[in-house]
């Protein structure tokens, strides 16, 4: 192997990085091609790479002041007249097809039922207003006109005597009659049952006043403690001081009837409370006047 010769340039020694050109080909750049005139301007086009055919120029381009492509005036129309007419003349047409007179008559048939539901609810309450007034019940009103007490002894651990009462009973409906039946009556003192009784039915007719008589003895309950402990004393020094107060209650059951008909039933309370009664020598009482004579009606659910 031979040294190569100092003037080689592939073997001199430099300082810094190798050179590259031995790995790039050596290539003339073309020209710039000359500029083309068209009309009355020059306009250079640089032609970054070299044409690989041989074409022959374009034709110089001629101006004749017109466009073909311009865009319309404002507010034309660029297309012919039937798509004009198709989209900017025609109406607008709805995809479901208005119906006006389902409509209307769907509205006539609303505002229909509503008159006539009006008349049957207006209908209803004339009925029911006839009704009243031809056979609208009134609740009798109860009185106790009389109550004497006869044979009555008090003591600590006995108890005698007979109630006797008088009972008005005033119907005031024009048009049906109050029939009573199992009808029971009691006599109180401070909720201690001293005497009961059961009545005979009775009818008051229309518009009528009736007076009902009875009388009740009393009734005296050998082991009842509660009698004897506290009720009995009680009566007893009441008695001796001339007034006892008693209560008069009665159950009964209520037909509110017309001629063949039983119109209403009702089951009735009556309570007449704070009776006075006056005694004198001899056990006899006489009831206060103008003291405890309107009773109370009570109306109750259920069977007697």
């Amino acid at each position: 192997m031979g040294v190569p010769p100092p003037d080689d340039p592939k073997h001199k020694i430099v300082m810094g990085y190798p050179s590259m050109d031995r790995y790039h080909l050596q290539a003339t750049p073309a020209p710039y091609p000359p500029p083309t005139v068209y009309g009355s301007s020059s306009i250079h086009h640089h032609q970054l790479y070299p044409s690989t055919s041989s074409q022959p120029p374009p034709p110089p381009f001629q101006h004749d002041g017109q466009y073909p492509n311009a865009a319309p005036p404002l507010g034309g129309n660029q297309y012919n007249q039937p798509y004009n007419e198709y989209y900017y003349q025609q109406h607008y047409k709805p995809l479901v097809p208005l119906n006006n007179n389902n409509d209307s008559d769907s509205s006539s048939f609303g505002r229909v039922m509503l008159i006539l539901m009006i008349v049957l609810v207006a209908s209803m309450c004339m009925m029911s207003l006839v009704m009243w007034f031809l056979f609208g019940t009134y609740i009798p009103e109860f009185e106790v006109a009389s109550l004497k007490v006869s044979n009555f002894t008090a003591t600590d651990t006995t108890l005698t005597g007979t109630w006797e009462v008088e009972l008005s009973v005033t119907n005031t409906n024009k048009e049906l009659a109050v029939n009573f039946d199992r009808v029971m009556s009691s006599i109180f003192y401070k909720e201690a049952l001293l005497g009961i009784s059961t009545l005979q039915p009775f009818q008051v007719d229309q518009m009528n006043r009736s007076t009902v008589n009875f009388s009740m003895p009393a009734e005296q309950k050998p082991n009842d403690m509660k009698l004897q402990s506290w009720v009995l004393p009680t009566l007893s020094q009441d008695q001796s001081n001339g007034v006892v107060v008693f209560s008069l209650r009665l159950a009964m059951k209520t037909n509110f009837t017309t001629a063949n008909l039983v119109y209403r039933q009702e089951n009735l309370r009556v309570l007449c409370e704070n009776v006075q009664v006056v005694f004198t020598v001899g056990g006899k009482g006489t009831m206060s006047p103008g003291l405890g004579n309107i009773c109370l009606i009570r109306l109750h659910d259920g069977d007697e």
